[in-house]
């Protein structure tokens, strides 16, 4: 470690002068909380996915962060008949690391936070861009608040560059696939907020 801690480069480029300190304003800086998008750039009402259809995306974690809630946000849609449900934290290449209870019939009321406990806290080993998700199967899927990017996977903006958003897995029930398998790209990219 160097004077300057876990920041390699010039402090004054440093994330902590900026995102992700004002990606969730008025949270406690002291406590660790993460957004993949600051709250301020989740201006749409992101279309369902299918029943049982997990969606996905990227959030950039650090070596000895303790992921202990995983949050996603219903938009202007409620789920509806719910049966199953989860959040889950995946590590950058897809495979499960943690979930959350199942959700059964638990209900989502539309625009509102759903803040889950994994089923134990896991601390992350290495810095990277870990995956977190979230599955519904219900009659109606309630829709998720975040960003529309134009851009999808099968569109890269950058030689190794990701979709900010993707779909995995069908009919999954109330336990997470152990590994995302193929990623479908999608533009749309939910707010997700671990702590």
């Amino acid at each position: 470690m160097t004077t300057l801690g876990r920041y390699p480069r010039v402090v004054a480029d440093s994330p902590a002068l900026d995102y992700p300190y004002a990606a969730l304003p008025g949270v406690d800086q002291d406590t660790f909380v993460r957004s993949n998008i600051p709250v301020w750039a989740a201006t749409s009402d992101l279309a369902a996915t299918g029943t049982g259809v997990a969606i996905g995306t990227r959030i950039f974690l650090r070596k000895t962060d303790v992921v202990t809630y995983i949050s996603f946000v219903a938009g202007n849609t409620a789920l509806a008949s719910g049966t199953a449900g989860w959040h889950a934290l995946y590590d950058p290449s897809g495979t499960l690391l943690a979930q959350s209870a199942a959700q059964g019939s638990t209900a989502w009321a539309a625009n509102t936070a759903r803040k889950l406990a994994l089923t134990s806290p896991y601390t992350i080993s290495v810095d990277g861009w870990y995956i977190v998700a979230t599955s519904t199967t219900a009659s109606t899927v309630q829709t998720l608040i975040g960003c529309a990017p134009i851009v999808t996977a099968s569109a890269a903006v950058h030689t190794g560059s990701k979709a900010l958003g993707f779909t995995f897995g069908s009919a999954t029930g109330d336990v997470a696939p152990a590994t995302t398998g193929t990623q479908t790209g999608v533009a749309k990219c939910p707010l997700a907020i671990v702590s």
